[in-house]
């Protein structure tokens, strides 16, 4: 359904020699009807990688298929009618929106622009959907720049989801919500991509959230996926150092500088303090490897 192949994607700083690599080399596939949980801190890359995907930004290498249609080299023009089968729930939320638009008019103009739809027949599609994500209709006509900052992230959910997408990005959907809120958003996103069979890479911190969400987890790494695994396997049975980090944090009082060059995850491995510090980890850098049926992972000491 979407795949995304040896995407590049760096950042120069003013600062003469100063780069971010926010995607570098990342693989992923994503089939039909399918949810990938991509974790890691704030700062990897996981954003980039979803406006990638969606043609919102340009890698500066790499392709990205839609249904097996390469989309990557398609300008905006071509690109327009696609969209309609790609949404993204925004992590600034109020971002996507213009404040000085009331409520109904930015759903309308989304179910307009691509649903076949009279306007009566669009006000009670509007109607039937703003209860699902529980706000209240008496907002329908109030101002986007007046809502609360969940209101606007379930305003972006119901947006998304109103022209029944083929595939959608949710990038922190539940970062500003409470907890009985987040279970009503997951709930909703689970149920719909059961009924529409919709694809999702769902982007998020909440580890928790992912493991309930996702069929596989992908966890990144400054620009690097560094292991692929199904969510129970990932859950019960993680291998890469950094996925270990993320599920049972622990504090360290070392801080290790080392060159760029080598393992991505070297400055912070437990694993590579353990075996001290050998040079394989310094120089070359470790490639995705199959350790078990469906299970990759990118580390020199897993076998």
């Amino acid at each position: 359904m979407v795949r995304a192949e040896g995407i590049y994607k760096y950042f120069y700083g003013k600062k003469k020699g100063y780069t971010v690599k926010a995607c570098d080399n990342v693989t992923i596939h994503i089939p039909p009807g399918k949810t990938l949980g991509l974790v890691g801190e704030s700062g990897c890359g996981k954003t980039t990688l979803g406006r990638i995907i969606l043609g919102l930004i340009k890698p500066d290498r790499g392709e990205v298929f839609f249904e097996n249609t390469k989309i990557t080299s398609f300008r905006e023009k071509e690109l327009r009618p696609m969209r309609k089968n790609f949404q993204m729930i925004f992590q600034d939320s109020r971002s996507a929106f213009n404040p000085r638009m009331r409520v109904y008019d930015a759903l309308k103009e989304a179910a307009v622009l691509h649903l076949d739809m009279k306007v009566r027949i669009i006000k009670e599609y509007i109607n039937q959907l703003i209860d699902r994500v529980n706000l209240h209709r008496g907002l329908l006509y109030n101002y986007i720049g007046n809502l609360s900052g969940g209101e606007v992230k379930r305003l972006d959910i119901l947006r998304a989801i109103m022209i029944s997408p083929k595939f959608i990005i949710a990038d922190e959907p539940l970062s500003p919500l409470d907890i009985s809120m987040q279970s009503q958003i997951v709930n909703l996103l689970m149920e719909i991509q059961q009924k529409k069979k919709i694809t999702m890479m769902f982007i998020s911190h909440d580890l928790r959230m992912v493991r309930i969400i996702s069929h596989r987890v992908a966890v990144m790494y400054l620009g690097k996926i560094v292991e692929v695994a199904s969510k129970t396997v990932i859950g019960e049975n993680p291998l890469h150092p950094y996925t270990k980090f993320l599920w049972k944090p622990k504090s360290t009082d070392i801080v290790l500088k080392f060159p760029d060059k080598g393992c991505v995850y070297k400055r912070s491995c437990e694993l590579f303090q353990k075996r001290g510090f050998p040079s394989v980890c310094l120089e070359k850098e470790p490639e995705m490897r199959e350790v078990e049926k469906g299970h990759w992972v990118a580390c020199h000491f897993i076998k």
